[in-house]
């Protein structure tokens, strides 16, 4: 387990680094993958505690639902498509609408998956926490879980469209 999590980390750290680059895009593509990330987490907490229902899944995360997850899911695509629409408005290169959501949505989809894996983990391990650095907040990997999944997605992405030099611009010009 150590070994994987010391691979995983680096190839997350690695994710990161390509997605920033060095360009106008790299800042473009990171607010792309926070955005994305953090309002699919807010919005599934919030509907999920709004409208409940059914659990996403009650062996892993008993809180998760499915309505959470959709919400989670609307709200994150919706703010990737702001944020790929504005960087293609300030760069002067827009790309197509319906890439942008889908990409939003592999990444959405992606930051869930990434934190019910983390909460598997601690359920392995018989964790509730798995640190005491933020109290009340599950540890770090609670905070930066669903992040560092989406992350290496995103990397793919880029990695797929522009390859290994370009990877900011392979997210965000199609």
């Amino acid at each position: 387990w150590r070994v994987t999590g010391a691979a995983f980390f680096g190839i997350a750290t690695i994710a990161f680094m390509a997605i920033r680059g060095s360009s106008e895009a790299g800042i473009w593509a990171g607010v792309f993958l926070a955005s994305v990330v953090w309002m699919t987490d807010t919005g599934a907490y919030f509907v999920g505690r709004l409208v409940g229902g059914t659990k996403l899944s009650p062996d892993v995360s008993p809180s998760k639902t499915w309505s959470g997850a959709a919400g989670g899911l609307t709200a994150g695509t919706l703010a990737g498509l702001l944020v790929w629409t504005l960087a293609g408005w300030a760069m002067d290169r827009p790309s197509p609408f319906v890439i942008g959501m889908l990409i939003a949505v592999i990444v959405s989809i992606a930051g869930q998956l990434g934190d019910l894996s983390e909460s598997a983990v601690k359920r392995r391990f018989a964790v509730k926490d798995s640190g005491d650095i933020i109290p009340g907040h599950g540890g770090l990997m609670d905070r930066i879980d669903s992040l560092t999944v989406a992350a290496i997605v995103l990397w793919c992405i880029g990695l797929a469209n522009r390859g290994l030099g370009a990877v900011p611009q392979g997210i965000l010009f199609w």
